[in-house]
């Protein structure tokens, strides 16, 4: 029997031949769990071979291998892997994964499918017999993958593959390191969503760096701007966080990349375990050489010199090309030290910035939902907040206790703004 909490999937509809990314990760790595012992791994059992051996994104591997991992299915450890030089995260089946996974097996080979012969000829039998019948090989893994929603397993993709299929328009990719934060309102920013448009279509400068503080939208703007072109352009959102180091970002710039078809950074960073960081910045630029894409980097704020150095190498290749562009979002308050550009660079139209201020009145009142308050009372507000969405946002849903930690607001003060929302014009 299988637990519950490896099938379960809310987000759809299961019907018999369903298999959850969960499940597909067992299977896959029951497949080479006789590897366990050995003194180099197979690629198969690294994030990127599980990635394909269950084609899924490589980036929802490690969510995935926390979840089988917090399950006690699956084990993490560093391994020298076959043909590559630098050690790589690897996952084995522990005792209870490896039950589990057998169990599955089990289950799923006893399923009855329809096997559509190379003459259209359907015969009904059960999965295990696939390949007695065919007299091949194939890994349960390869044969579920097979299943049509219609239990329908056809011999002519299953051993030549699918051949001339129309090919389809290059679809773009939304690579996120991190939550990108879609904006539940986006009120008064059109001047500046504009400007970010107009320079998005524009030829230089090729950065562009938005500043502000917590709260003020930065990161609403950006993720309109995603919006608009994620469609049209690849996009990276880099979610910064404390601590970043110029590794952290190589690997997600690395990733982003490969699920573009560019895998020249992925297999320096495999291969190599020092970084030169000259190389590293020319494979990236030779991965996004003539591709329309847009690089976006949240909450830039405090970083380590490395990082810096890094930001100051990206900008200067994207002031070289005709193809891509860089939107860093940053602290107003950033350390001096912390900058990757000098002002001299503005003049030079290598970066342009963009500074972001309180919302208006009228503005404030839509963002409170507060059709009929008071001018005065409204002004007030305006006057305390200086028309700091977040801060708005805080006195909408009544929120003393996150109005004075966040926004150093008093009690008194914080009560104060409280009751003037709810003050109405007479």
């Amino acid at each position: 029997m299988v637990p519950a909490s490896v099938t379960a999937d809310t987000n759809k509809t299961r019907t018999k031949y369903y298999l959850t990314v969960n499940e597909k990760i067992l299977l896959h790595l029951l497949d080479h769990h006789r590897f366990k012992e050995r003194r180099e791994a197979p690629r198969a059992i690294t994030q990127k071979g599980i990635a394909e051996g269950v084609n899924i994104r490589w980036n929802h591997v490690p969510r995935a291998m926390a979840q089988l991992s917090k399950m006690d299915y699956v084990l993490e450890s560093i391994s020298h892997i076959e043909g590559k030089t630098r050690r790589q995260k690897t996952y084995h089946l522990t005792d209870e994964g490896l039950l589990t996974a057998k169990n599955l097996r089990e289950k799923t080979l006893g399923w009855d499918v329809h096997l559509k012969k190379s003459d259209d000829q359907i015969i009904k039998m059960r999965l295990s017999e696939i390949n007695s019948t065919l007299k091949t090989n194939f890994s349960p893994l390869k044969l579920l993958m097979s299943i049509s929603e219609e239990g329908i397993i056809e011999e002519k993709e299953l051993l030549y593959g699918v051949k001339e299929k129309i090919p389809k328009r290059k679809a773009k990719t939304l690579y996120a390191k991190g939550e990108i934060s879609w904006p539940k309102n986006f009120i008064d920013r059109e001047s500046e969503l504009a400007t970010l448009k107009d320079w998005t279509e524009g030829d230089e400068p090729r950065t562009m760096v938005i500043y502000g503080s917590i709260g003020i939208g930065k990161s609403a703007l950006m993720a309109e701007i995603i919006k608009f072109y994620r469609d049209r352009k690849h996009i990276l959102w880099y979610e910064m966080s404390e601590n970043e180091s110029q590794y952290d970002i190589f690997l997600s710039l690395s990733e982003f990349l490969s699920e573009i078809g560019k895998q020249y950074l992925s297999e320096y960073l495999d291969e190599n375990d020092e970084i030169n960081f000259n190389e590293a910045i020319r494979l990236i630029d030779k991965g996004l050489r003539g591709e329309e894409a847009i690089l976006t980097f949240d909450n830039y704020f405090k970083v380590s010199e490395e990082v810096a150095d890094l930001f100051s190498a990206l900008c200067e290749l994207a002031s070289k090309s005709d193809s891509w562009k860089i939107i860093i979002n940053a602290m107003d308050t950033t350390p001096f030290y912390c900058r990757f550009y000098h002002k001299q660079e503005q003049s030079k139209k290598k970066i342009a910035e963009l500074t972001l201020k309180g919302l208006d009145m009228e503005s404030c009142r839509n963002l409170l939902e507060a059709p009929n308050i008071d001018n005065d009372a409204l002004r007030k507000i305006h006057l305390m907040t200086r028309g700091h969405p977040l801060t708005i946002e805080l006195i909408k849903l009544g929120d003393v206790n996150s109005l004075k930690r966040i926004k150093g607001f008093s009690r008194q003060e914080a009560s104060l703004l409280l009751y003037l929302k709810g003050v109405e014009s007479t």
